[in-house]
């Protein structure tokens, strides 16, 4: 009888045990949406087809804040709800309290950035906005951080042109081809910083040749893709596939 009393006892405690398990893997599985705060302002975009391709972006819930109030998320503790912000305005107006607050939060606190295609000529009078987004795109001739002078960069709309990646390895460009074509506006005559880990290279002669790459902003991951001027990049489902990628990456959920 002590035996069988042991051996139920046995018996149940192993049934607990697997149970346990099972549920912790369950909420594992289950995994809590990524919240993120997606800038715009300063320039048109089609804003019906953008929006939907972050709707189709599983596991992603997304707030849009507009410039010029938009520049308010970097101060307080604003950001605390947010895992990353996706910048897709072209602003330059800033004021001296929001910049040290963008920098903390991402030297200092770690806030994934990524930065879409016109941002990259956002605060051109501000330098430190240039380490961030690792490139500047220049409006107007100046000089890049290297002392090499510059004339105003150029655009090209509506290009067919394929992109090639870099790092098939990084989980920016997980599951993406090894090349593949898309529409869009490409940008040619600017700085990019060398240290930059590339992602996606082109050679098309209207381009410069990188037009996505990673670093690293004191602790922040930051990822700047250039593609992504309309629709037929929006619903291109290899940039889809990057941008989600890029937004996981730079919010740690690899």
């Amino acid at each position: 009888m002590k035996k069988l009393l042991v051996g139920a006892l046995g018996t149940l405690l192993a049934f607990q045990l697997l149970t346990t398990t099972l549920a912790q893997r369950r909420e594992k599985a289950v995994e809590r949406p990524l919240r993120i705060v997606i800038v715009t302002g300063g320039h048109d975009f089609e804003r019906k087809e953008f929006f939907a391709m972050f709707d189709s972006f599983a596991g992603i819930q997304w707030e849009e804040r507009q410039q010029p109030q938009a520049n308010e998320i970097w101060l307080g503790d604003t950001l605390q709800k947010y895992e990353a912000v996706v910048l897709y305005d072209m602003w330059q107006q800033i004021n001296e309290e929001q910049k040290r607050w963008m920098v903390s939060w991402l030297k200092d606190k770690g806030k994934g950035l990524v930065a879409l295609h016109h941002s990259i000529a956002s605060y051109q009078q501000w330098d430190e906005y240039t380490r961030i987004i690792g490139a500047k795109y220049f409006l107007a001739p100046g000089k890049a951080p290297d002392g090499k002078q510059f004339d105003r960069s150029q655009y090209y709309h509506d290009i067919k042109f394929t992109v090639k990646v870099a790092d098939k390895n990084h989980p920016v460009t997980k599951g993406l081809p090894e090349q593949f074509e898309i529409v869009d506006e490409t940008y040619k005559g600017w700085w990019l910083a060398p240290n930059v880990h590339k992602l996606l290279v082109t050679d098309y002669e209207l381009s410069d040749p990188c037009v996505a790459w990673a670093h690293q902003y004191g602790k922040a991951r930051v990822v700047y893709i250039q593609l992504g001027h309309g629709s037929t990049a929006y619903n291109n489902p290899n940039y889809r596939k990057l941008l989600y990628n890029a937004i996981r990456w730079v919010a740690g959920r690899e």
